[in-house]
């Protein structure tokens, strides 16, 4: 009798564990598939990186770590491998967990466009990329071999990943001639300056440097259908300190004042992504009158640009030239804080001493550009001094073909 009950009980416990198994079983095959379907509808072929995060190598089936990616990087993403996923173009892959979707975005490929250095780097076995701000991008265990974009004092502009990304300096192993490119630097470049647009059909101008628009779209779609890289000025600052090459078909356009620029002028840099700079007089006009992916704002000071106010000074008696260093330095710096930081001014009236360039540079500015009727705008590396960068002034007679051969060669 005592047997039969121990064997019911023992029956009841095995349907009971079956029981329970079963349910575990099922659940977790439930959970399994939620977890499967939720790393599937979180991938996104464009994502951000939620914080720094490990990255990792397939080796013998297995992924193990190879590095790290930094904080708010932007992955292109193409497979997903259980609750990883692997980043295009590199054998690597990220935690599905690490990354966040974000909207289409794309690479900049302005690199492509520079000559790179006939010289190539071995970096050591870590190897760690940075953004242009100096911002980590990945650390790798890994070493690479590349050819120098950009030779900048404390590291190198190299490609990786379909990106201008850097290595420091201090990750380099080892330097080698090798032989990148036939093309050659050039030898000099010429910056533009206009200064006023209208259109004809609606408005009139009469002074000498304003530009019909229908002129300036014929010139830019001649940059854009030519193949011109039009330079921005960080870029032109590496050129002209030895640390960039560029091509023959490089030009730098730049715009005065601000204040009567008419808007079709940046429509039209949006229309042929041409890059151009504007030097604006932020007491006269806000810093973000002027929004383009294609228009750099920068220092044209924030109001010592009245005629006269140095009378016997310069060619239209700019206050740079005999105000206080006091009131200078003050105008520096609202014009400054007005753009949220500047390196670059041009001179108001094209009026500059070496009072005004010391002062400049103890303000932070890294390059200041000259110019006037008759100037050939040409400035070279290694010989021109960066704050009398010169420019070629544009003027409302000027044909394409003067513009082909006049302000590009």
């Amino acid at each position: 009798m005592k047997n039969k009950k121990l064997l019911k009980l023992i029956i009841v416990v095995i349907i009971l564990l079956g029981c329970v198994m079963g349910y575990i079983f099922i659940n977790n095959n439930k959970i399994k598939r939620e977890h499967i379907a939720y790393v599937e509808e979180h991938f996104n072929k464009y994502s951000i990186t939620n914080k720094e995060a490990s990255i990792y190598k397939l080796e013998n089936n297995k992924l193990v770590e190879y590095g790290k990616v930094g904080e708010n990087i932007k992955l292109v993403l193409d497979e997903i491998s259980k609750d990883y996923y692997k980043i295009s173009n590199l054998d690597l892959y990220i935690k599905y967990s690490d990354v966040d979707k974000v909207d289409e975005f794309s690479y900049s490929d302005r690199y492509t466009k520079y000559i790179p250095f006939n010289v190539n780097i071995k970096t050591k076995d870590i190897t760690s990329f940075y953004d242009e701000n100096d911002n980590l991008v990945y650390t790798i265990n890994s070493s690479y071999d590349f050819p120098i974009i950009i030779s900048d004092t404390d590291k190198y502009g190299i490609e990786f990943n379909n990106q201008l990304l850097y290595v420091h300096k201090d990750d380099v192993d080892s330097h080698y001639d090798n032989h990148n490119t036939d093309l050659s630097n050039k030898k000099n470049i010429r910056v533009i300056t206009y200064h006023h647009f209208y259109d004809p059909d609606t408005e009139s101008c009469n002074q000498g440097i304003c530009l019909s628009v229908y002129k300036l779209e014929d010139q830019f779609k001649y940059l854009r259908e030519n193949d011109y890289l039009t330079l921005t000025l960080p870029e032109l600052e590496l050129y002209m300190d030895g640390k960039l090459q560029i091509p023959n078909k490089s030009t730098v356009l730049t715009m005065d004042d601000g204040t009567v620029v008419n808007y079709k002028a940046i429509e039209l840099l949006d229309k042929y992504k041409i890059n151009a700079t504007m030097f604006i007089i932020t007491s006269w006009i806000p810093a973000d009158s002027y929004q383009s992916d294609y228009l750099d704002l920068e220092s044209h000071t924030h109001n010592m640009h009245n005629q006269y106010e140095c009378p016997g000074y310069g060619l239209q008696g700019g206050g740079i030239l005999c105000l206080s260093e006091e009131k200078i330095k003050e105008d520096l710096k609202a014009s400054q804080d007005a753009l949220g930081g500047s390196k670059y001014l041009a001179y108001p009236f094209f009026d500059w001493n070496e009072r005004a360039i010391r002062i400049l540079k103890e303000m932070g500015f890294t390059m200041a550009f000259v110019g006037a009727a008759g100037n050939d705008g040409v400035s070279t590396p290694g010989v021109t001094d960066k704050f009398k960068i010169k420019r070629k002034t544009m003027f409302s007679d000027v044909s394409l073909n003067e513009f082909i051969n006049e302000y590009l060669n």
